[in-house]
């Protein structure tokens, strides 16, 4: 299968990493450790509150992240993965370990409340992104997934990359290949993947993509240390975002049992909802 037409891409991460972005309140953990990634967007929200992030906080190993009702929360990973974290939402970052030159590593996150979006990089590719919550585990392999905790369950929907797995502690586990499709984990172990439709789609990936910039409220970001401030897959490595992906982003891994093509069929799922996603 030929590779997808490479605006497609760029725009799905463009989508889901950058946007304008003003101080929110957030709960930081008070260790201090070496700084594996860095806030790059958030909601317009109270800065005088005490525990406030900034574009530009660096992020570490073992910080809470919470968000309030005024809006998400977008942190880019040292290994180019992203996340973003939807409102009133409670995160950990449970373990992050990075080897640059291998590109190997392990990260591990914990969703006790609320809605997150992640976007594999480096190394999800080789080893599965880790998301825990009340009710299931959640891996992702080299791709995109949505993650949401209610009190009684955890949704998680795959919508892009090689696979999305789902198990709870009883062992019972649910593998998807296929992207826009969902499993539903509660007291009964995980589901059958079901299909969501367009409309369901939208009101996810809206609430995910709320940042708003009212007038007359100025940034006051932190500096972040030198190894987070490229964003860039070019050489030279300069602080602009990045204006075209590094090859092995753009790569597309597909199943060829399922006989789809997850780029095409990501950009089907997002077409009715592309109006509420600023890039």
């Amino acid at each position: 299968m030929s590779p997808p037409p490479f605006y497609r891409d760029w725009w799905l991460a463009a989508a889901l990493t950058t946007s304008t972005a003003l101080p929110v309140g957030v709960a930081q953990a008070a260790q201090i450790t070496q700084p594996v990634g860095v806030v790059t967007a958030l909601p317009a929200a109270a800065a005088d509150k005490p525990d406030t992030l900034h574009v530009g906080s660096n992020i570490t190993p073992g910080q809470r992240l919470q968000t309030g009702s005024d809006g998400p929360l977008h942190v880019l990973f040292l290994d180019q993965s992203a996340l973003t974290l939807g409102p009133n939402s409670e995160l950990t970052i449970e373990e992050f370990r990075y080897d640059a030159d291998s590109r190997q590593g392990q990260i591990r996150l914990g969703l006790s409340k609320g809605s997150l979006r992640v976007v594999g990089g480096y190394i999800s590719k080789n080893n599965a992104a880790v998301i825990t919550t009340p009710f299931a585990t959640v891996e992702i392999q080299g791709g995109i997934s949505l993650v949401s905790v209610t009190p009684n369950a955890t949704q998680s929907t795959f919508l892009f990359g090689q696979q999305m797995r789902v198990s709870n502690p009883g062992g019972n586990s649910t593998t998807v290949t296929r992207p826009g499709f969902s499993v539903n984990s509660g007291q009964d172990g995980p589901s059958a993947p079901t299909r969501m439709s367009p409309q369901q789609l939208t009101t996810q990936l809206s609430q995910l993509e709320q940042t708003r910039t009212p007038a007359g409220t100025p940034s006051t970001p932190s500096t972040p240390s030198p190894q987070l401030i490229s964003t860039s897959d070019r050489p030279g490595q300069t602080s602009l975002p990045n204006q075209q992906l590094a090859p092995d982003r753009v790569a597309v891994n597909t199943d060829n049992t399922q006989q789809a093509n997850p780029t095409l069929t990501l950009n089907n799922l997002l077409t009715t909802g592309a109006s509420t996603i600023q890039s």
